[in-house]
């Protein structure tokens, strides 16, 4: 039997399948072009008005992990960083800036997730006590979904451990918006804008699915009959494009997508946690404020009726103001300088699994223990 290289195999079979697929993604793109105008006149596809706002007060709050096999289990090392800046005119200048830091272990069910929701824990004791504070800026980023999914919940709730951690989670999150949800934009229109901003692997052309599925009330906005028809009408053959792609096709510099309710999407929104904004509601867009930005999604609290488009343009206008550089790595800039200065170095764990284990060498911590016991003989 003659023998086939791979890499021969897989030249002659590139030779072969690149004029095919050329072929398919043109007529995808040619199809993007043709029917994209359509969105932008219906409505869909929004151009971002450019603004200058006089002086903003603005907030970004980012989150990392770490974790590592250790002494039969996982230690973890959690981070939340804050920091604020003010934007006078054309200057920048730095405010506060706080964090929060967890590290411990855990066992090995469902890590992954648990440690989400330790950075879950952390950001939101940051905006309970940025909410709490005398000064509240104008808008606050943060770079989480403001819900834990159904794809970040736990299937081991019967487990002491895990059971633990998820009730501290829903209380941490639960107490902020009881206490907060009134106090925040929409419901308190001088409340701050609180936003989450979500890059590249959150994206889905989630508008695209709301007006489908609600047509007119799937969205805060106006959007034309035709329009809400076009989706309807070429829903099977805007899935064979794909609408992720369809989604980068229509967008470009300077726009953003209509904005939809997340109740529109269907059941899932009723399995996110916290219940309390969950009931209320959310919205989203997506928008691209530079030619080398990437596509973000914008998440925010809205019920029904509680959002007109003008103050959709403003959060917009606002965000793409304070993205002062068109670069690919840019955001923000609140949310950028946190996301730069957050860390949960390796080292870190490393270190801390050292001296844990000196401790347990040295028998340090039955030393404390015993040490408790005699001042109490003593006493005695």
């Amino acid at each position: 039997m003659k023998s086939i290289e791979l890499s021969r195999a897989l030249a002659a079979a590139m030779s072969l399948r690149l004029p095919g697929t050329v072929g398919k993604i043109a007529n995808k793109m040619r199809y993007i072009d043709e029917k994209g105008p359509h969105f932008v006149k219906g409505g869909l596809i929004r151009t971002i008005e450019s603004k200058r706002f006089k002086r903003v007060h603005a907030v970004g709050i980012s989150s990392r992990s770490r974790s590592m096999p250790a002494l039969g289990g996982i230690l973890y090392g959690a981070a939340a960083l804050r920091h604020d800046i003010i934007v006078t005119e054309n200057e920048v200048a730095e405010g506060f800036q706080d964090s929060r830091v967890d590290i411990n272990d855990m066992n090995f069910l469902d890590a992954s997730e648990r440690l989400a929701w330790k950075e879950y824990i952390l950001v939101y004791r940051l905006l309970t006590e940025l909410m709490d504070s005398d000064t509240r800026p104008d808008v606050i980023f943060i770079d989480i979904p403001l819900l834990v999914t159904r794809a970040q919940q736990s299937l081991n709730l019967a487990e002491i451990d895990v059971e633990e951690e998820w009730r501290e989670l829903i209380e941490v999150m639960e107490g902020f918006w009881q206490r907060y949800l009134p106090s925040i934009y929409p419901n308190d229109p001088q409340g701050p804008f609180l936003v989450s901003l979500q890059t590249k692997k959150d994206l889905n052309a989630a508008v695209l699915n709301a007006i489908r599925e609600k047509g007119i009330d799937g969205s805060p906005e106006k959007i034309s009959q035709d329009a809400i028809q076009l989706v309807q009408d070429e829903w099977v053959q805007l899935r064979r494009v794909g609408i992720l792609r369809f989604l980068r096709g229509t967008l470009r510099a300077g726009r953003r997508t209509a904005a939809y309710y997340y109740e529109a999407l269907g059941r899932q929104m009723k399995r996110f946690e916290p219940r309390a904004v969950a009931n209320y509601g959310l919205i989203g867009f997506h928008l691209q404020v530079g030619l080398r930005t990437p596509i973000w999604k914008i998440e925010t609290i809205g019920a029904p009726g509680s959002w007109q488009t003008e103050r959709l343009d403003d959060l917009a206008s606002l965000t793409a103001f304070l993205t002062l550089h068109d670069n690919p790595k840019m955001k923000p800039l609140p949310l950028w300088y946190a996301e730069q200065l957050v860390r949960m170095p390796k080292e870190v764990l490393v270190n801390y699994l050292r001296s844990t284990l000196g401790m347990l060498k040295d028998r340090a911590v039955d030393r404390a223990w015993l040490e408790g016991i005699e001042s109490i003989e003593d006493e005695e």
